[in-house]
């Protein structure tokens, strides 16, 4: 009898524990998310929506850590504790609505995140297509986190699929009784998804743990039966223990909060995230400002001049500039020697900001980036990267013809820069399979 009251206590602190734990991670306490919540706006809410879904608490610095983990486990530890001690009441009732509760705020905190990663990997603009820059970079020049996300970018039907699966999920933990059906399929998903950010040494392996940790309450409470029926072959009853409803207090706002949920993370998210799909040039992850008109594509330098000195191509040479792509939208890159992961930390997902957005040159090296304001014949280079200071030109530009740009001006440092370029005529396989379909080129599956 002893052993079954210990037994029993063990239990309850275990329960409240997990609540804790959870609660803890869950429940914004940092004026960074309140930030986003109260300046969230239509142009930016897929970003900001996608930011506090996936919030974590980061007490010891500006990323969520395992150091935040272990603080609010040993925090979980002691208000267990403390929450056992004081709760003497012997109503056994307790426990099974305190794990109901638990339910269901990890089936809807789940979902939550599942709608709106789903639908941005429906719409594929979880990752952006290739940009003209990342197709004109040698592959050794990325480190892994790109590679992963590059990856993607050229398997949009992968993403697709991953969506589908996401957004399923999302829908089956919606209802009580397919939520364990849902976990199934979202354990070994973000099981993989963690796998993957390890390896690849990506920034959200922590997200990743936590969406597996909100499963555990659903998938515990029905794992025992799902083994009696499956590994037993016994015949299995459902979990019987019901909450009547009648006798809560809130009950009668059940509804509305679920329609209210569904109205803006169904909604909602796969309205906006549909119109980003339409129109690329809304990207979450490439500036939004357009660039110069008609000028974008490749351009080998064909004469470089420093200082009044013609500089002969040399691959050893780290002033002279071995090419130049102009993308769409107002960023220039171009390729020199030297400029190998001079920032190598992994970029933040969906940054609200143009100046903010570092996707195209986080983790690559080989070329040097620089964003440009246009002012009549004149544009402003301005290098976004934090590891290249005053890392800027001002060129006048000349356009003899369509194939040709010539740039005069200065850099930073007072020296005189004159580039003569040419556009070369490359054909990029990923573009023209999306303008005249893989059939087109003549490739079958």
């Amino acid at each position: 009898m002893a052993l079954y009251f210990q037994k029993q206590k063990s239990e309850k602190y275990l329960l409240r524990v997990s609540i804790l734990f959870i609660l803890l991670l869950s429940l914004p306490l940092q004026p960074d998310f309140y930030k986003t919540l109260f300046t969230i706006s239509w142009q930016y809410f897929i970003a900001d929506l996608f930011q506090l879904v996936t919030f974590l608490p980061h007490y010891f610095g500006e990323r969520n850590s395992l150091k935040d983990w272990i603080f609010i486990f040993v925090v979980a530890l002691l208000g267990a504790a403390i929450w056992v001690k004081i709760d003497k009441t012997e109503n056994a009732d307790k426990e099974p609505l305190y794990y109901y509760y638990l339910r269901i705020f990890v089936r809807f905190k789940l979902a939550a995140i599942l709608f709106v990663a789903g639908f941005l990997k429906l719409f594929p603009i979880f990752v952006p297509e290739l940009s003209l820059s990342h197709l004109n970079t040698a592959y050794g020049y990325f480190e892994d986190w790109k590679h992963l996300l590059l990856s993607l970018s050229a398997a949009p039907a992968y993403l697709v699929f991953l969506g589908i699966v996401e957004l399923i999920a999302a829908i089956l933990l919606l209802f009580r009784k397919t939520a364990f059906l849902s976990v199934i399929f979202v354990i070994p998903f973000y099981g993989n998804a963690f796998l993957a950010d390890l390896a690849y040494q990506g920034p959200t392996y922590f997200v990743s743990t936590y969406i597996i940790l909100l499963t555990l309450p659903i998938f515990l409470y029905d794992v025992q039966r799902l083994g009696s029926l499956i590994v037993a072959l016994k015949e299995t009853l459902p979990a019987s223990w019901k909450l009547d409803w009648q006798t809560v207090s809130w009950s009668k706002w059940r509804l509305p909060l679920k329609a209210v949920f569904v109205f803006v993370f169904v909604l909602l998210v796969a309205v906006r995230s549909y119109s980003i799909y339409q129109h690329p040039e809304q990207s979450l992850h490439y500036p939004n400002e357009a660039g110069l008109p008609a000028i974008e594509g490749k351009y080998l330098v064909d004469t470089f001049v420093f200082n009044g000195d013609t500089l002969a191509f040399s691959p050893t040479d780290s002033v002279r500039w071995k090419d130049v792509v102009f993308e769409k939208w107002n960023t220039i890159s171009v390729r020199k020697v030297n400029t190998v992961f001079k920032d190598a930390a992994p970029s933040a997902f969906l940054e609200r900001e143009n100046q903010q957005r570092d996707y195209e040159f986080t983790q690559t090296g080989d070329r040097l980036y620089y964003r440009y304001t246009i002012s009549g014949d004149t544009i402003a280079l301005e290098n976004p990267n934090k590891n290249y200071p005053d890392d800027t030109y001002r060129f006048k530009v000349e356009r003899p013809d369509s194939l040709h740009v010539n740039l005069v001006g200065v850099n930073a440092r007072g020296n005189t820069v004159k580039a003569s370029l040419s556009k070369t005529d490359k054909k990029h396989l990923l573009y023209e399979v999306k303008k005249i379909g893989r059939r087109g080129l003549g490739y079958k599956l």
